[in-house]
């Protein structure tokens, strides 16, 4: 049985963490071992709390870490360098699990005699699970935006055009905000894996993804981005599809909640996802000035969906 790690990096969010924790402890196939690398102002106070919840399980080993850099990049980065599953679970502090998320998980990886598979990722549902959804009372979500720009979104996205214009437009796609500075990948699943309900994936998202952990460290998140690491988790896994393939596990399910406390304005995101996109093509592509035209490209989409979707909001 292959044995796996959960890693949680977390900052100033002492009370969604406690909250998430126990659906992570409760997996029906539990973790080895628990890292959590914490950046908060009051970190000793957050750990002293994580081990009184975690004693309800002596099985398994905690290893509480001080993060210097406020960073979710490094963060996660310092939590792998502890890990000692075969593979590593990464989840946001506000990421809850339904029961049986992991088990859905290692499924396709002990079904992979080959070791192509070398990253896989859950789906986020709308529904909290059953578990979780006493744990998440009195948490305020961040912004959605007005309710009513919310309903239109959900009627367009009915219609091939509606996802059209969403993808290639308004930016609402991993595939859109993204260049590969690599190339497309192969997201194929394998014949002898479709029963397992798979999807090929190019990207997996932080708030839930799980990687084999000699990939992880092979290929750490990048360690240049400090602070809001925006597109650290696609810039990672994409490189993760140098080693093999990435699949997308329907059946295992999480939550992610994007609780308010600690999220910074939009503008802010918006900037440093287009500041962070440089950086990764400098450090990581073959010729990073022969993609700079396609760069100026995607800025300009970039700046008329991001005023769309201002006039929309009324923002």
């Amino acid at each position: 049985m292959l044995t796996w790690s959960l890693i949680v990096p977390t900052y100033n969010r002492r009370d969604v963490l406690l909250r998430v924790l126990p659906l992570a402890f409760g997996q029906s196939i539990p973790p080895v071992q628990v890292v959590i690398a914490d950046s908060s102002d009051d970190w000793q106070e957050t750990r002293a709390a994580v081990e009184a919840l975690a004693a309800g399980w002596p099985q398994i080993r905690l290893d509480y870490l001080h993060a210097t850099e406020r960073s979710s990049a490094t963060q996660r980065n310092l939590a792998c360098r502890h890990a000692t599953g075969d593979i590593v679970v990464m989840i946001d502090d506000d990421s809850f699990l339904y029961p049986d998320y992991v088990e859905q998980i290692l499924k396709v990886y002990a079904a992979d005699d080959s070791g192509r598979v070398v990253g896989v990722n859950g789906v986020n549902v709308p529904a909290m699970p059953d578990a979780g959804a006493r744990a998440s009372s009195g948490l305020a979500r961040k912004d959605a935006g007005p309710k009513q720009v919310d309903g239109l979104r959900q009627r367009v996205m009915r219609w091939r055009l509606g996802r059209w214009i969403s993808r290639e437009v308004l930016f609402q796609d991993m595939h859109s905000l993204f260049l590969k500075y690599e190339g497309p990948r192969n997201p194929k699943v394998p014949a002898d894996l479709a029963p397992l309900d798979l999807a090929g994936m190019t990207f997996m998202s932080g708030h839930g993804l799980s990687v084999r952990r000699e990939i992880a460290l092979a290929e750490p998140l990048d360690t240049s981005l400090r602070y809001y690491a925006a597109l650290e988790d696609l810039d990672a896994s994409y490189r993760y599809g140098r080693h093999g393939i990435l699949l997308r596990a329907n059946r295992a399910r999480l939550h992610h909640f994007e609780v308010a406390g600690g999220r910074i304005k939009r503008k802010t995101a918006t900037l440093f996802q287009l500041l962070n996109m440089l950086v990764f093509i400098k450090r990581h592509a073959e010729n990073p000035g022969a993609m700079l035209p396609a760069y100026r490209r995607m800025l300009l989409r970039r700046l008329l969906g991001e005023t769309i979707k201002d006039g929309l909001s009324r923002r």
